[in-house]
Formats: C-alpha cells, sequence, structure tokens
C-alpha cells in the first residue's frame, strides 16, 4: 500500500510556499496552501508581527479559510509556516486545533528570518497528542540555509524519496 501525503502550508511572503513547492516536487504529495481572510495580515513584516504579538496577548488565532480535505485519508502531513517572533505563525496554531483528533504522522518545516528560535519544540507543545516527528527548519538570513541535498536528506530520513 503507497502512503498518502499531503502539504499543508501557510506562507505569508512566500518563503514558505517556495519550500513547500520544492517538498512537493520531490515527493509527489498533495499541496494545500491554507489562506486567511485577505488583510489580515499585513503585507509589512513588522507590521504582520505586531498583529502576530497583539493577536497572541489576546489569544486570538485567525480564521482558515481555506477547506482542508479528510486529513484521515492522509498517513502523513507535513505542516509548513513562518517562524513569527521565534514562534510558531498562528495560522499554523489554528490549523493544529483543527487537526487534534488526527492519528497519523505530522511533520513540520519553516522557513525564518535570522533566527528559527524554539520552532520545533513550539510546534510540539501546541501539538497536543498528536504524532509529531522532527521537522526541516530553513532560514533565509541565517543558518541552516535551505540547500537541495539537505532537502533530500531530510526527505530520505523520513522516508519520502
Amino acid at each position: 500500500m503507497s502512503r498518502k501525503v499531503l502539504i499543508l502550508y501557510y506562507s505569508q511572503f512566500g518563503n514558505t510556499a517556495k519550500l513547500a513547492s520544492s517538498i512537493h516536487r520531490q515527493t509527489g504529495a498533495d499541496i494545500l496552501r491554507l489562506k486567511v481572510p485577505q488583510n489580515y495580515f499585513p503585507e509589512d513584516m513588522e507590521e504582520a508581527d505586531q498583529v502576530f504579538k497583539r493577536d497572541n496577548r489576546a489569544g486570538k488565532l485567525p480564521p482558515i479559510m481555506t477547506k482542508i480535505p479528510d486529513l484521515h485519508y492522509y498517513d502523513t502531513i507535513l505542516i509548513g509556516g513562518p517562524v513569527w517572533d521565534g514562534k510558531v505563525s498562528s495560522t499554523i496554531l489554528k490549523l493544529l486545533q483543527m487537526m487534534s483528533h488526527y492519528q497519523g504522522k505530522v511533520v513540520p518545516f519553516s522557513t525564518g528570518w535570522r533566527d528559527s528560535g524554539k520552532y520545533q519544540k513550539d510546534f510540539i507543545a501546541h501539538a497536543g497528542k498528536l504524532n509529531v516527528a522532527h521537522g526541516y527548519h530553513v532560514l533565509t538570513h541565517g543558518t541552516p540555509q535551505y540547500s537541495p541535498a539537505s532537502l533530500a536528506s531530510w526527505l530520505r530520513k523520513l522516508q519520502f524519496n
């Protein structure tokens, strides 16, 4: 029986979208971009960070506008998002809430500017009882940076290629 894999990702400024596309090309997995209401987050990175921090203090998460398929069809779901303020973005936190009854493997991937903070730990802390595997985390202006070889190595460890 072949594995059913889904890539769910949120990308505010395009970096996570590029990484999700690379993962899709190497795995052939189904792929779906998560969307929030238009203009929920400003196009300016600093302003978007302020909205994230304000929402975080208020315990508010953005609504996800994308229709999510039946996740139980998939053995593994790769979840990608940006690193905001060293943490998992609020859109991905909302997704994790929505997935609380999912029984398969969940694998995070992220893109950050200069510092990924403790993204993996933060993801696990918000994942509840989800079965979380080791993720792939890269920076656009720091180390570790994306490379096709490092991505392929990570996917091999997950037995996707």
